[in-house]
């Protein structure tokens, strides 16, 4: 259930010529969305952050990202068992394409079930190791603004409509955007941004 992605892959990094599958990534089993009660006390996350200011902080960050993903070494792990810079973009880039469309289901359903996402998996489904930095960073820009618009545009009223995990967990539109603020904010710190 992880959708924070791997904080602790156990993967080596890629070798050249070697298959994606081969990654050996250790799955994040992890309920990240126990922040909303408990924080975060790595990034500094308190579940209490005002959701208003979210959608010009997404915005904000797809510059961060650019950064990021302008280093010389943005494709490389660190250490075998952290995701590289690119890795964490491309997981950044889905995880607000899918946080937007959580969040267009609740608007405009009557309290829905809202799509599964397994980090881990996507991550070698999407080869997320061997992706270009430079298209990433499109993508994740394009991603953030998109998002970042649709939550500019969210009423009172909307911000408490519901809707739940397969899970069965409860979000209001208020939690889910914390939620998705807690991932933007932790992965940055992730790389250092």
């Amino acid at each position: 259930m992880s959708e924070t992605g791997p904080e602790a892959q156990t993967s080596t990094p890629h070798k050249q010529g070697a298959e994606p599958n081969e990654q050996n990534i250790e799955p994040d089993t992890r309920d990240w969305a126990d922040v909303l009660e408990a924080g975060c006390a790595e990034c500094g996350f308190t579940g209490d952050e005002d959701v208003i200011a979210v959608p010009g902080y997404v915005s904000a960050s797809a510059q961060a990202w650019d950064e990021v993903l302008a280093r010389e070494n943005a494709d490389i792990r660190p250490r075998p068992d952290r995701w590289s810079d690119v890795e964490y973009a491309a997981h950044v880039r889905d995880i607000l394409d899918l946080f937007r469309e959580r969040t267009q289901l609740i608007v405009s359903q009557s309290a829905p079930t809202l799509p599964n996402f397994d980090g881990d998996a996507v991550a070698i489904e999407s080869d997320y190791q061997h992706q270009n930095p430079a298209e990433v960073a499109v993508e994740l820009r394009a991603a953030a603004l998109a998002y970042a618009a649709d939550l500019a545009q969210i009423t009172d009223e909307q911000w408490q409509r519901t809707g739940y995990r397969s899970d069965g967990r409860e979000f209001t539109v208020t939690s889910l955007t914390r939620y998705g603020f807690h991932e933007l904010k932790h992965h940055l710190q992730d790389v250092g941004a």
